[in-house]
Order: C-alpha cells, then sequence, then structure tokens
C-alpha cells in the first residue's frame, strides 16, 4: 500500500454543514446584540467541522477539574490543545482537525494541507496559511530561538520548510522521508505549526519588527528570541498569557504562572473561545461548557484527598494508584461518580533509565557494561513491587511491545527480569566489585558505588517503586539514592545532566513507533537514557555529545525507517532498532502499565465508558472534551 494518504472531513464520518446554518451560543449573545462581537455565521469557518454529540447536549457550566501548582502544565494541554491534525477516538488512526484535509506523497517528503476558509484566531484575526509559513520558516526555521530542533520536524539533516500555495493551501517540504509527521502533528508534541499566530507573534521577531530587539530591553530580557520565547512559548508559559490567541476551544483568563509557584492558590481559568471552529449537527458552535476551572494543589496527596471529597468533575491526572483507589471507591459507591477506566499504552509501569552520558564517569563505564546491567535487572524483585504497590494486577516485564502486538520481541520484554540476587552479587563479583566499605556498599574507584535517581514525586508509586529497589539493591553492595522533586526541578535535573538514573514510565508498549523514546534517544527532553545523544542527533552532530555505536546504527535504521516505502518495510527497520536497544539494554523495566484510573461526576456527559490512557494519545483530548456537556 503506498504511503500516499488523503483525508477530508467528509470521509472521517462527520456531516457537511455551511455556517449559514450556526446557531448562536446562549452565553456569548448578549455580546453579539451589543456589538461587542461578529454574529455566529461570521466567527466560523465557511465550512466549520461537525461533530456528532448527544442529543440532550446543552449548553452552560463551570468544569471542575485539579492540577499540581509545580509544572503540571501538560494537564491544561492534554485538555483543550488542538494540532492540524488528531488522532481518532480509537487510537488508530490520524484524521483532520484543524486542517480540513491532508495529502501526503508516496516517499513522505512532502505534507500538503487545506484549511477552513474563514477560520479565525480565538481574537478574529483570521488563521492562514501565512500563519503555518511563520510557524515553520521564522519560528521553528530560525537557529536563534530554536537553536536545536526536535527528530519530528526535521529529515536527511535539514529543518522542514514550508510553502504557502494559497491564502487556505500550506505545502511542508522534506529533505527525506518522515513518515510519522502526521502521528506527530496529532501527538502533544506537534502543535508548532498552529501555535504562533503571525500578527502577534510577529512583533516580538526582528524579522517581522525590526523594533523587536528594543521591546526586549524594555522587557528586560537579553534578546527579541528570548523575548519571543516569553511571550509565544511553545509549552511552559503556553497557559500564562491570556494575550496570545488561539485555536483552542477555551481560551486562558487566568493564567498557570510559570516558573511555578507551589504555594500558588488562585485556580487557572479558561473560557469558551467565541470563534472556535466545531459545531453539532444541529449547528451549534462548541464547546458546550462555557469555563474550564483548575484548582491547584502542593501534592499530590492533596489532589487525591479534594477529588474523594467529590469537589471535581472530572479528573483523571494523579488518580491512578492503590492508595487513590481506596479513597476514592467510597466516592464511586455514593453513585456521585463513576470510575473512568483507561489502558494504558506503557511499556513499564516504572523504568529506570540508564544515563549513558553520566557525569560520574566510572559509573559511565559501568553503564556501558551488559552485564552490570544484568546484574542491576536481576536484583530487583518485580513480584515484589508487582505486589505491594499495583495489588497484583501487573506482572513482571522489563520494556518492549506486548505479546500479541506485531512487533512484540522477547528479548527485550524478559531478559534479566527473574529475581535473582546471588546471580546480581556474582556478575558484580566479575567485574571486579568485590570491595566493600564499612556499611558493606561495593566500591568503585575507591569510592561507594552510588546511583543517584532523579524521579518526580508524582505519581507517588515511582518514589514507591524506587524505594523497594533501594533495598534490593542494598542487598548486593549497590546504594540507590533516591532524589524525589518536582516535576520543573527534575526537568532542570535533567537538562544539566545531573543524575546517573532518570525514572519514568517506559514508552512505547502499544504505541512504539510513535513512542519510541525508550528505544531511541531522540526525544530532547525524556530520552533519558542520554539527553546529549538526543543533542548529538537533533543537531546534525554540532551539539551534544557523540553516541554509542549501536546508538548511531539506530539512528541509522530511524532515519531509513522515516522514508520506508511501505508498512512491511518499516516493521522490519523497526524490529532491527528494537533487537539492538534489547542487547544495550539502556533502559531496565519493572513490571507492566496498569489500567490508569479516573473518575467523573454523574453530571459529566459525553465522556467516553473507555479510552486510552497515554500521553501519544493525549487523554482525554482525542475524545473532544468541547463536547462534553453537564447537566442539571
Amino acid at each position: 500500500m503506498p504511503l500516499t494518504r488523503l483525508f477530508c472531513g467528509l470521509l472521517i464520518g462527520l456531516l457537511p454543514l455551511t455556517n449559514a446554518f450556526a446557531q448562536e451560543t446562549p452565553a456569548l449573545q448578549t455580546r453579539v446584540d451589543n456589538a461587542g462581537l461578529r454574529p455566529i455565521a461570521q466567527r466560523l469557518p465557511a465550512k466549520p467541522e461537525v461533530i456528532v454529540t448527544l442529543a440532550d447536549a446543552q449548553y452552560g457550566g463551570t468544569l471542575r477539574s485539579g492540577l499540581l501548582a509545580d509544572g503540571d502544565q501538560n494537564g491544561i494541554l492534554r485538555f483543550v490543545a488542538q494540532g492540524l491534525l488528531r488522532w481518532d477516538a480509537k487510537f488508530e488512526r490520524v484524521i483532520p482537525n484543524i486542517a480540513e484535509s491532508w495529502q501526503s506523497n508516496a516517499d513522505a517528503t512532502l505534507f500538503t494541507f487545506r484549511l477552513r476558509a474563514g477560520m479565525r484566531w480565538s481574537d478574529g484575526t483570521p488563521f492562514t496559511a501565512d500563519d503555518i509559513v511563520f510557524a515553520i520558516n521564522d519560528v521553528l526555521g530560525n537557529r536563534d530561538v530554536f537553536r536545536t530542533l526536535p527528530d519530528r520536524y526535521q529529515a536527511g539533516g535539514e529543518r522542514m520548510r514550508a510553502e504557502k500555495l494559497d491564502a487556505q493551501t500550506v505545502r511542508i517540504h522534506f529533505a527525506a522521508g518522515a513518515r510519522s509527521f502526521p502521528e506527530e502533528l496529532a501527538g502533544p508534541y506537534g502543535h508548532h505549526p498552529v501555535l504562533y499566530p503571525k500578527h502577534y507573534c510577529g512583533q516580538f521577531h526582528a524579522d517581522i519588527n525590526p523594533q523587536a530587539a528594543e521591546l526586549a530591553t524594555q522587557a528586560g530580557l537579553a534578546n527579541w528570541p528570548a523575548l519571543l520565547r516569553q511571550r509565544c512559548s511553545d509549552y511552559e508559559t503556553r497557559w500564562s498569557n491570556p494575550d496570545k490567541p488561539t485555536l483552542d476551544p477555551w481560551v486562558i483568563t487566568q493564567p498557570y504562572v510559570f516558573p511555578p509557584n507551589k504555594d500558588k492558590t488562585a485556580p487557572v481559568l479558561l473560557t469558551r473561545n467565541p470563534y472556535y471552529w466545531q459545531v453539532d449537527t444541529a449547528g451549534r458552535q462548541l464547546p458546550y461548557i462555557d469555563t474550564l476551572h483548575f484548582d491547584l494543589f502542593s501534592s499530590p496527596q492533596a489532589l487525591i484527598d479534594a477529588a474523594a471529597t467529590g469537589r471535581f468533575d472530572l479528573q483523571i491526572r494523579g488518580m491512578t494508584g492503590v492508595q487513590a483507589t481506596r479513597q476514592l471507591t467510597p466516592l464511586i459507591a455514593s453513585g456521585s461518580h463513576a470510575w473512568l477506566r483507561l489502558p494504558d499504552v506503557n511499556a513499564s509501569a516504572v523504568g529506570l533509565y540508564l544515563n549513558h552520558s553520566t557525569l560520574n564517569l566510572p559509573l559511565r563505564l559501568r553503564f556501558a557494561s551488559r552485564q552490570f546491567k544484568a546484574a542491576l535487572s536481576q536484583a530487583i524483585n518485580r513480584q515484589a513491587i508487582a505486589d505491594k504497590l499495583f495489588d497484583g494486577k501487573v506482572q513482571p516485564w522489563q520494556v518492549g511491545p506486548p505479546e500479541g502486538h506485531r512487533l512484540y520481541n522477547a528479548t527485550l520484554a524478559h531478559q534479566f527480569s527473574n529475581y535473582d540476587p546471588a546471580s546480581a552479587n556474582r556478575l558484580l563479583d566479575e567485574l571486579g566489585g568485590t570491595y566493600h566499605d564499612e556499611a558493606g556498599y561495593r566500591l568503585l574507584r575507591n569510592q561507594r558505588l552510588r546511583l543517584r535517581a532523579i524521579v518526580n514525586m508524582q505519581p507517588p508509586v515511582m518514589v514507591e517503586a524506587l524505594k523497594l529497589i533501594q533495598a534490593d539493591w542494598a542487598a548486593i553492595g549497590v546504594e540507590l539514592q533516591i532524589d524525589a522533586v518536582e516535576r520543573t526541578q527534575n526537568f532542570e535535573r535533567a537538562f544539566r545532566n545531573d543524575y546517573d538514573i532518570s525514572v519514568d514510565v517506559a514508552s512505547g508498549g502499544i504505541d512504539p513507533t510513535q513512542n519510541p523514546r525508550a528505544y531511541l534517544a531522540i526525544h530532547p527532553s525524556d530520552s533519558r537514557q542520554s539527553l546529549p545523544w538526543t543533542r548529538w542527533y537533533n543537531s546534525q552532530g554540532k551539539q551534544g555529545e557523540e553516541p554509542s555505536t549501536a546508538m548511531q546504527a539506530r539512528y541509522a535504521l530511524w532515519d531509513r525507517w522515516k522514508a520506508a516505502p511501505d508498512e512491511a518495510t518499516a516493521d522490519a527497520l523497526f524490529r532491527d532498532i528494537l533487537a539492538i536497544a534489547a542487547e544495550e539494554f539502556e533502559v531496565i523495566g519493572t513490571v507492566t502499565s496498569p489500567a490508569q484510573t479516573g473518575i467523573r461526576s454523574a453530571r459529566l456527559r459525553g465522556v467516553p465508558d473507555s479510552m486510552p490512557g497515554a500521553w501519544i494519545w493525549p487523554t482525554p483530548g482525542p475524545s473532544l472534551p468541547q463536547q462534553y456537556f453537564l447537566k442539571p
């Protein structure tokens, strides 16, 4: 089957409708009557996207949810953010979203997007191909703004480029195949082409506004790229600037502060976008819900405590785990709320990314030894983790796609996962680690063999798993230092390369090709087996650190995968990537990932009974929260 793809709105089961049949949104009627807002027919695209919703859907109300006060901005992104494309509800294919249709050529080097005529930013300014050309060529393409560009936006050693064909049509060029580009645009990382309204962000760009440098000086910033990043950031400050126009269903009115302040108590508020571009089959503009209200909490436990009181209409983040389940069960039993079960797509619930570029040079040499890593893995009592932290609902597992998946690799999934501390001790002894200090820990170059692990404080299960591993490793003479920190501190430590192990879910279970960061060091913040390797690859060797020979071999295979002419060729290449990843063993897994858990109030309708619990399918975004509604 050729790679050429063509998707139009009518091909995804939606109904044609013109804005002439649109009905005014009740919450906006007064503004329209007072001439403070254009009538609905002038706010919608000529042919808005039509969403089939529940027959009894109604307008109004405030949906309440919760976030952590520190570095939890992705909770907003998952709920609100829109890209050119999106995943369908079953996580099976990519469909149009902001783009009305799209197509690619056979070798995945050209992608053409047709935009919706008459579509507008949240401030009423037309959204056109000029905005995408500006975002791609002037922002992503500018090395002063993006010194190192993520892999998704480049191929063949060159950054992608955009070409305007007409006001509603833009073509994106790659120097080599980029077969994963549509999936990237549909995921949470791929929104950049629609994040930079030219009429707003252009005022902070020196190529558009000659006074941009002066504006930066007035703002106390070093240069105009710093000003552009501050006012038009992609992620960190995306929700902290209410002045920046958006294409999302709701717009920020009370921002999420960045840098984060865990003592901040004011909630994050978003209100309906009067220019949003979707309607229901009756011509009613979405979203149905007027306001999103995110309360902020200083700790994961405080978030669970609040949820258990029935405070939230919808809560997914932070609700997974034994403790949360126990606390929330009485609420569910009361009938006021219901469980949301979210099958997880990850490869391991707790993954240990061994930093092969750690600044501890003796330890770096140990991490290059498969024998050393095998010893660490065999010393972990995975069944104890499964029983104590997950009520026995998971199984011991390393990483990799599950059995039955077309890319399943048995070695990747099971190697060295048996609990065998005697074998672990023997392997370490053979490496010359027979000397111990007075506390019984092994010595490495006359220093205690200590591994420093950074982990987010939320979710708590990660920290609890590390405590069990800490005891397991102490029994073989290896000290594990656990640095449980806030999410923002975790990222800062990672970018400074100040860790030996980074702990997170191991991605790439059901979705290995969409989220391969555990097998390939390509993600600029999350491929923690070596972020310097990632920078080397994404900068074509100009930055970072030259990777291992094995990682460079995978990069070559990945480049070929992106340009593969068909699925069979692509899968064969990716199997080779997984085989090398198994041999190198850079990420140690623990147990399979349990289904995630969330809750919703009985009043909240339109929420699917089941949906993927995933980051690449940014739960609950593809289920279209803009069509959720509240019953009295």
